[in-house]
């Protein structure tokens, strides 16, 4: 239900997150921190394994974990580049069907996984709309046009659970976009983009970004605007900030951001607010005066991998899951997720509206 007609500008800072399903969506911690092993109904969650989206960390703390814990059931990768490592990890180790595998994302190695049957599933975003509507909807703000967005300030982009039964269909849509045809998602628009210089902003260098990249200039070709896709190549919060100050050094008339620590952003990202339209794409920054955040609802996607746990393991076990990194906002929800849909406990009533 859309409770908020929101123009040019950001929004007033929050006191609260908005978008964090329970108190418990902020304090997920890795391994070692106390809080793990965690039971959570049949299954034990030994941990959450960062790699500061380093691969060969990513790939040596999957071999580790075999080590570690031998009788573990499944793995979970939490960002792109985790379920190739796991992947990887299991063919150098030799065990390679012995451990399920649920994955987050489309990497190429992911989908082959799923054909060949070493991956369950896994859960999709869709970053060709991410990078459309962050551009469609920053040229509509900086027009004067309002976007409708609800009283959380999220406008949630549904995820989507690939297995083998859709994985070529999926695959498919997929290179049709890496082909240049990707679809306009409001053909029936008459917004006029002239003068209008957006950014994107990601939180590294990867393939998902790519995908959104083909989105942000299929919608800057369709309402005649100016984008520039910028990728921090070492995925740090020194880059991200550069960019926002450059880009409001040059005036630009909108940015929508991925933030990387958004804890220790709100300060950069509300000095942005002062010069330009800003807004969250992909991972929110619910505190700071961003004007909305755009993206996966990562809770609810991260109870959609639960589910595929559930699936592939039936009868309960150890499950370890690893990600880049936990500062991160969707890593912190995914993981938060996957915890409360394992303990079978009720979704939050936020996401039942």
């Amino acid at each position: 239900m859309l409770g908020m007609l929101l123009m040019a500008g950001c929004g007033p800072s929050q006191e609260t997150k908005t978008d964090s399903p329970s108190s418990g969506a902020a304090s997920v911690q890795t391994q070692g921190s106390g809080r793990f092993p965690l039971a959570a109904g049949q299954y034990t969650v030994l941990g959450i394994l960062t790699d500061n989206q380093d691969n060969s960390k990513a790939k040596e703390n999957a071999e580790a974990a075999l080590v570690t814990h031998p009788d573990v059931a499944c793995f979970v990768g939490l960002w792109n580049i985790n379920t190739p490592m796991i992947l990887a990890a299991l063919r150098s180790s030799d065990a390679t069907g012995k451990v399920k595998v649920v994955g987050f994302d489309e990497h190429q190695e992911t989908l082959a996984g799923i054909r060949e049957g070493t991956v369950v599933g896994t859960i999709v975003q869709q970053p060709y709309d991410f990078g459309y509507r962050s551009v469609q909807w920053l040229t509509s703000l900086a027009k004067g046009k309002p976007v409708d967005v609800p009283d959380s300030g999220s406008i949630y982009i549904p995820h989507d659970t690939i297995t083998a039964e859709n994985v070529q269909e999926f695959s498919d849509r997929i290179n049709a976009i890496k082909a240049g045809n990707g679809p306009q998602l409001s053909p029936e628009s008459d917004l006029d983009g002239n003068g209008v210089h957006v950014a994107f902003i990601s939180n590294s260098i990867d393939p998902f970004w790519t995908l959104a990249e083909f989105g942000c200039n299929k919608a800057a070709a369709q309402f005649g605007c100016k984008v520039d896709v910028q990728m921090p190549s070492t995925g740090s919060i020194e880059e991200q900030k550069r960019y926002l100050e450059t880009n409001a050094a040059n005036k630009l008339d909108g940015v929508a951001i991925s933030p990387i620590d958004p804890a220790n952003q709100v300060g950069m990202i509300n000095e942005a607010c002062d010069a330009m339209t800003v807004i969250c794409q992909d991972s929110d920054a619910p505190t700071s005066k961003r004007k909305f955040y755009l993206g996966t609802s990562n809770y609810m996607a991260g109870r959609a991998a639960a589910k595929l746990i559930k699936q592939a393991v039936p009868d309960g076990g150890k499950v370890m899951l690893f990600v880049g990194k936990m500062e991160v906002l969707n890593a912190q929800e995914r993981s938060q997720g996957i915890i409360d849909e394992l303990s079978d406990k009720p979704v939050p009533g936020i996401f039942l509206q």
